[in-house]
C-alpha cells in the first residue's frame, strides 16, 4: 500500500499545495496588517518580473541546458505551444457555448505557470514525493532544477503567446494596431489594477538612469533585428508576431532565454559559468552565484505578493457598495477545464507517448513535468485583461472574487501531482521491463 498505492505520494502533493497556499496567506496578512502598501506591491511586482525571474531563466537554463540533453527541451517547447494553443480554442468555444463573461476565456486559456509550479516543486523535493521517477545516476536535486528549467521555458512560451491573442479575446472589433500597443502597457501575468490607481506599475523605473538606457538599447536592437527578420511577411502577420516583443515582460523574458541557451549550449561558455573553479568554472563562485542567489528569490517571493494582490481585492471588494456577485457558473467551467480536463488530457497524452514512443525520451522528470505544464489556477493574467479591456468596477470585483476562490482552491492540484507522478513511474517500470 505504501509502495504501490496513491496515499503517500496523494499525502505529499497535498502538503506540497497547502505549503504554497499558506505562503500566500501571508502576503494577504501582511497586507491586511499594513506591513506593505499597494505601491510598494506593485514596485515588488516589477522587481520580480524585471530582475528576479529574467536571473532564474538565466541560471536554470544555463546550468540544465547542455548540448547532451538539449533534446529534451525540444518536446517542451512543442508541447507548450500545443496545449496553450489548444486551452485558447478550448476556453473560446465554452465561453461562448455557455454564455460566459468575456475574461472567463483567458482564465480558461492561461494558467499560472512560473511561481505556483517552481515553489510546487520545492515543496515536493522537501517531502521526497519525487524520489520513485529518479533513475540511478540522478539525485533529487538534480532533477527538480531540470523540472524548473523544462518549466521556466514553457512559461516565456505561453505568455508569448498571451501576449499575442490575449487582448483579442477581450477586445473585438478592435484594430490589431490598438491591440498590440495596450499590450505593451500592462503585463497580464502581475499587473492588477495599477494603471486605474495611478499607482506605479512595472513602467516604474526599478534601475538607474544609465541601466535604464542601456537596456532600452538592448530592448530597441532585438526590436530592430526583429522587425528586419520579420519585414517579408505580411503586414498583418507581421503585427501579430512582433506583438510580444512590445511587452515589457516578454523582451526582458527571451532575451534571458537566448542567454540562457547560448550559456548552456556553448561548451566552454557553460564550463566558465557553472563548473567548479577547479574544474575551470572561473565565473561560477562569484558572478554565477551572486546571480543565482537573486533567481531563488523570485517563487516564494511572487507567490507572497499574489496574496498581497489578494488582499488588496479584498479591500476593493469591502470598499465598494457593488462588488458583483461571485459568478458560480464561471467559476465551476475555470475550475473543470484548469484542474479536471487539463490534468485528464496532458497526463493521458503523455502517458502514451512516454509508454509507447520516444518522442518524450526517457527523462521520467521530463515526463512529469510535461504531464504538469497546462495544470493549474489562473494566474493574474485575467485582472490585467480587464484592465486592459476596462471592464466594469462590477465585473472587475467579481473577476477579484474569482481569483480567491480559485487560490483557494489549489490544493485540488495534488490531485494532478498524484496522477502525473505515478502515471511517470508506470511508463518507467513498463519500459524498464521491456
Amino acid at each position: 500500500m505504501i509502495d504501490g498505492g496513491i496515499v503517500v505520494p496523494l499525502v505529499g502533493a497535498l502538503q506540497a499545495c497547502v505549503s504554497v497556499l499558506l505562503t500566500m496567506s501571508y502576503g494577504v496578512a501582511a497586507q491586511r496588517l499594513r506591513l506593505v502598501q499597494e505601491s510598494s506591491i506593485n514596485d515588488m511586482v516589477g522587481l520580480g518580473v524585471k530582475l528576479f525571474l529574467p536571473a532564474l531563466i538565466i541560471i536554470h537554463l544555463g546550468e540544465d541546458l547542455q548540448l547532451e540533453n538539449a533534446l529534451n527541451y525540444i518536446p517542451v517547447i512543442i508541447w507548450s505551444i500545443l496545449y496553450t494553443c489548444s486551452s485558447i480554442g478550448l476556453a473560446y468555444f465554452v465561453s461562448k457555448g455557455l454564455k460566459l463573461p468575456a475574461w472567463v476565456t483567458p482564465a480558461c486559456a492561461f494558467n499560472n505557470t512560473t511561481s505556483l509550479p517552481l515553489l510546487l516543486l520545492q515543496s515536493l523535493e522537501s517531502v521526497g514525493s519525487l524520489n520513485p521517477i529518479i533513475q540511478n545516476g540522478d539525485t533529487e536535486s538534480k532533477a527538480i532544477s531540470r523540472a524548473q528549467s523544462y518549466f521556466l521555458l514553457c512559461a516565456v512560451i505561453s505568455k508569448t503567446i498571451g501576449y499575442i491573442v490575449g487582448p483579442k479575446l477581450l477586445q473585438d472589433g478592435e484594430s490589431i494596431d490598438t491591440e498590440n500597443q495596450r499590450a505593451g502597457d500592462a503585463d497580464p501575468e502581475t499587473q492588477n489594477g495599477t494603471a486605474e490607481h495611478g499607482h506605479a506599475n512595472e513602467e516604474t523605473p526599478l534601475l538607474s538612469q544609465q541601466a535604464r538606457k542601456a537596456r532600452g538599447k538592448i530592448s530597441t536592437s532585438i526590436r530592430r533585428g526583429a522587425h528586419l527578420i520579420s519585414s517579408i511577411l505580411p503586414k498583418r502577420i507581421r503585427q501579430r508576431l512582433m506583438a510580444p516583443f512590445e511587452s515589457p515582460f516578454a523582451d526582458v523574458a527571451i532575451t534571458c532565454t537566448v542567454i540562457g541557451a547560448v550559456l548552456g549550449l556553448v561548451p566552454q561558455l557553460h564550463k566558465a559559468f557553472f563548473n567548479k573553479y577547479e574544474d575551470g568554472g572561473i565565473f561560477n563562485a562569484w558572478l554565477t552565484s551572486s546571480v543565482k542567489n537573486i533567481g531563488k528569490l523570485f517563487t516564494t517571493f511572487q507567490i507572497f505578493v499574489v496574496g498581497c494582490k489578494l488582499g488588496v481585492s479584498f479591500e476593493r471588494m469591502k470598499a465598494s457598495g457593488d462588488s458583483g456577485q461571485i459568478p458560480l457558473k464561471a467559476i465551476v467551467t475555470i475550475f473543470l477545464v484548469r484542474l479536471v480536463i487539463w490534468p485528464v488530457v496532458s497526463i493521458s497524452v503523455v502517458y502514451g507517448l512516454a509508454k509507447r514512443t520516444n518522442l518524450v525520451l526517457t527523462d521520467p522528470i521530463l515526463w512529469f513535468s510535461l504531464m504538469l505544464m497546462p495544470v493549474g489556477p489562473p494566474a493574474l493574467v485575467i485582472s490585467g485583461l480587464a484592465e486592459l479591456a476596462r471592464v466594469s468596477e462590477p465585473e472587475k470585483m467579481a473577476i477579484a472574487k474569482s481569483l480567491t476562490v480559485m487560490y483557494a482552491l489549489s490544493p485540488f492540484f495534488c490531485f494532478s501531482i498524484t496522477g502525473a507522478l505515478k502515471a511517470s513511474q508506470a511508463a518507467l517500470e513498463q519500459r524498464n521491463a521491456t
